[in-house]
């Protein structure tokens, strides 16, 4: 376990972590410490309450990105759909050209 030094709004914390996730963690804690300072630049809070605003803004963002990555994944599945219905129509339409020209070979 690694210990790591962390400022989130004003405020420091000793934090253990697995060894080699020190960098991950201090890159959570600026994005935090970012939220933070953006509702304390809105308003006066209380650590507590603007840990927790800090907080609930970085999951509405997940909350967005989750849901942009959702919308992606039902456009790609429709997509290859799409493609797949393409390439059977295509693999039919070539058999029924190789019978066309099997019937006139054999006019």
């Amino acid at each position: 376990m690694a210990d790591v030094q962390l400022s989130v709004g004003g405020q420091r914390y000793t934090v253990s972590c697995g060894e080699g996730q020190e960098e991950n963690l201090k890159s959570l804690a600026h994005q935090l410490d970012e939220k933070v300072s953006f509702i304390k630049s809105r308003m006066p809070v209380n650590e507590g309450l603007g840990l927790v605003m800090g907080a609930l803004l970085l999951a509405s963002d997940l909350t967005e990105k989750n849901q942009e990555l959702s919308a992606a994944q039902v456009e790609n599945a429709a997509s290859a759909e799409v493609l797949a219905q393409t390439t059977q129509l295509i693999e039919k339409v070539t058999q029924r050209i190789s019978a066309v020209a099997e019937t006139i070979e054999n006019a």
